[in-house]
């Protein structure tokens, strides 16, 4: 909730495959992109992102993408993303 930096600038997109849960699910979260579903984007962060005070809370955390579960906190993923936002580990 305080770093979001996978969801946020980091990384320019969110892909998902087409048999995910979270598109059935969230079909107004999902846009193509040249023949791939990724989840929308409003601006550089993540459309699933409610930004308030300082905190990055997943609207749809419970039923989020395999993608974004898949993503270990503290990974070297991660850590990369953190380091691409200027964030410390």
């Amino acid at each position: 909730m305080t770093c979001g930096a996978c969801c946020r600038e980091a990384y320019d997109a969110v892909e998902v495959g087409p048999r995910d849960q979270f598109v059935r699910s969230h079909p107004d979260r999902i846009i193509e992109v040249y023949g791939r579903l990724n989840v929308c984007r409003l601006g550089s962060i993540c459309g699933c992102l409610e930004p308030a005070d300082g905190t990055w809370p997943c609207a749809v955390y419970e039923d989020r993408p395999k993608t974004c579960r898949d993503f270990e906190s503290g990974g070297a993923n991660c850590v990369d993303a953190r380091v691409r936002m200027g964030i410390t580990p």
